[in-house]
């Protein structure tokens, strides 16, 4: 990912507004104001944030029961996820989804007059957020698909694989900066390595 050092320098500072100029766009906090306040307490360790957009989705079975009809979600396309975030207006509750890559099969964006929806396909249902700035959609699916096809490359199987601890510790930390692996496997597997040392 291009930039992926200034994406993780402005995620770690929480400045968001740094993102969308990044991304070459303004900031759209209308009607995500709280949620791109309490974002960063959704972030995992090491998260990094590529891309944001804020728009309209339909309630679900998960919805606050303060909320009624349609709300204003942010959505967040991270290194490891999409995290779609609702916070209340009259509590302090917060709707979380998130879809992980590798449940993800397209991201895609369709433009209208002056607003544009992302559709993100995860094979059996597609999660629909419409009423976006039409800049924010297609640099949202644009980023997500890139990130989408580095992803799901697939790891050099026809190449022999190297017995040189460093280069084997490089690629177990690319698999983990990936959301591949988590800390836990990251760990094991290190050990694992270091011990042949």
């Amino acid at each position: 990912m291009d930039n992926f050092d200034e994406y993780e320098r402005l995620t770690k500072t929480r400045d968001w507004a740094g993102i969308f100029k990044l991304n070459d766009t303004k900031i759209d906090a209308l009607g995500t104001k709280k949620e791109l306040g309490v974002l960063a307490n959704y972030l995992e360790d090491g998260e990094v944030v590529f891309a944001l957009a804020s728009g309209v989705m339909s309630q679900t079975g998960t919805s606050n029961s303060f909320d009624f009809g349609t709300n204003t979600w942010l959505a967040a396309l991270t290194n490891e996820r999409i995290l779609l975030l609702d916070h209340a207006m009259l509590s302090s509750s917060v709707d979380t989804q998130s879809v992980r890559h590798d449940r993800i099969q397209a991201v895609s964006a369709s433009q209208g007059w002056v607003l544009g929806k992302i559709m993100v396909d995860i094979g059996n249902r597609s999660i629909k957020i419409d009423n976006c700035q039409k800049a924010h959609v297609s640099i949202f699916a644009s980023l997500a698909n890139k990130w989408l096809k580095e992803f799901q490359k697939p790891e050099s199987s026809s190449t022999p694989t190297s017995n040189n601890p460093i280069d084997e510790l490089e690629r177990l930390a690319k698999l983990k900066m990936a959301g591949i692996l988590d800390e836990s496997e990251f760990a094991a597997a290190k050990a694992k390595i270091l011990a042949r040392i």
